[in-house]
């Protein structure tokens, strides 16, 4: 009787000690693989699909550099990171074919037909390239099964997602990931339902193409340029910001961010999510004249959204081609605003608005503040939506989706030798 009454007592002073000063807070787990870029070097800045392999290990030298996140929680090969902790293998080849066409991871494999293997617009090709797509995958499956399994906030230093579609690359983007891994996780029953929340300029367009109709994965593609992509349905929603409405500046920060707090919140509660994977694009800053500051209270805001509801998240780099200086420091500010995150808005924490500056929020005893970037706006916000899909066009698509992975599927013995062919001599994936 005496011992279960101490085991009681020494649990409630625990659960009465949890979030106290001193105690270890919860810390942000970061992947990154030194083969993520394949070699691949170019430019600081401009529109070339050389800005994404040049800034992916910028980022994470600086974030090395800065000590944004102990080495013990750093996923990756660098030899450079002291204790660091062991990277994710390359995601394996059944996953990729419930996204993509096997005609299409061939040429993505082999480099033929070249035409293909470099649709998303890359320069060149070669195996490690391929390797780092493959990689880069893997290390973001890892990323979002640690945060659903620790209900924390981890990140993936990878890109090169959201317009990559079943049978094709686009855009700089290669294998739709973010698809990937979502379907990964809910074939393996760890999560039942996922959400992709897509703050990138462009459209998600590769993301719609690939889940139109799939009621388990959500798409929120909240962006300024049009890529093309299906029309609003059940599963796929999509806010087109007219940014040119509002003048550059305070407005048009409070604007955008106006509605992404006016759109996430509804969403999120209606589809119940078991994880969130977020895009944090950095070109609203080149791409919409959208100021720094909005980015970093941006991504407070949707760290602290996902807490609040209890949604644990993984977030990615995108898009973003301003210097590389610049393109550091807005992804380094979203590392800096997840930590933030993470060592002050508990679970649960109630997210109200109030007039106030445009970029400050602040989170004391459990309630997180935010500005009521509505009021600052002075004005309906400009955003279209574009009209719902009928039932009907949503299974037309899926038939037509279905055709093409069927019509493009190469003997189980061919894919899967010229997928293993890339590792030949290595580590087995």
């Amino acid at each position: 009787m005496m011992t279960n009454l101490l085991r009681l007592l020494t649990f409630i002073i625990l659960l009465g000690s949890m979030g106290a000063p001193g105690m270890a807070q919860p810390k942000q787990e970061v992947w990154y693989h030194t083969g993520y870029p394949g070699g691949v070097g170019g430019p600081g800045s401009g529109m070339s699909a050389l800005t994404g392999p040049t800034k992916m290990p910028a980022i994470f030298e600086a974030i090395l550099r800065n000590r944004l996140v102990e080495p013990g929680q750093i996923h990756t090969d660098s030899l450079s990171v002291t204790g660091r902790a062991s990277f994710a293998p390359p995601i394996d080849l059944e996953s990729l074919r419930a996204v993509h066409t096997d005609r299409y991871l061939k040429a993505l494999f082999t480099g033929e037909p070249r035409s293909l293997a470099m649709s998303q617009g890359l320069p060149t090709w070669n195996e490690k390239i391929a390797e780092g797509w493959l990689l880069n995958v893997g290390g973001l499956y890892a990323a979002s099964e640690t945060a659903l399994y620790k209900r924390t906030i981890t990140a993936n230093l990878g890109h090169g997602y959201h317009h990559a579609a079943v049978n094709r690359g686009m855009g700089f983007c290669t294998i739709n990931g973010l698809v990937v891994a979502a379907k990964k996780l809910i074939r393996q029953e760890k999560a039942k339902r996922v959400m992709i929340i897509d703050l990138d300029h462009h459209e998600g367009n590769g993301t719609a193409e690939s889940i139109l109709g799939e009621p388990r994965i959500w798409n929120v593609s909240i962006y300024g340029s049009y890529m093309g992509g299906p029309l609003s349905a059940e599963n796929n929603h999509v806010f087109h910001v007219r940014h040119d409405a509002l003048e550059r500046g305070r407005k048009r920060d409070a604007h955008y961010l106006a509605i992404v707090s006016d759109v996430l919140p509804r969403l999120i509660r209606l589809q119940d999510p078991d994880l969130i994977l977020y895009q944090a694009g950095m070109d609203p800053f080149d791409g919409a004249g959208i100021s720094r500051n909005a980015l970093a209270i941006r991504d407070a805001y949707v760290f602290s959204l996902c807490l609040s509801l209890d949604k644990p998240v993984t977030w990615v780099l995108a898009g973003g081609y301003a210097d590389l200086n610049t393109l550091v420091e807005l992804h380094t500010d979203t590392v800096r605003m997840a930590n933030e995150v993470l060592r002050s808005v508990p679970p649960g924490s109630r997210i109200v608005h109030q007039r106030a500056s445009a970029y400050e929020w602040v989170s004391r005893e459990r309630v997180i503040t935010f500005p009521s970037w509505k009021l600052l706006v002075e004005g309906k916000l400009e955003v279209h939506i574009p009209e719902r899909m009928s039932g009907w066009a949503v299974q037309e698509f899926m038939s037509e989706r279905e055709r093409v992975l069927r019509e493009e599927r190469l003997p189980d013995d061919e894919i899967q030798s010229v997928y293993r062919r890339l590792f030949v001599g290595k580590s087995s994936p």
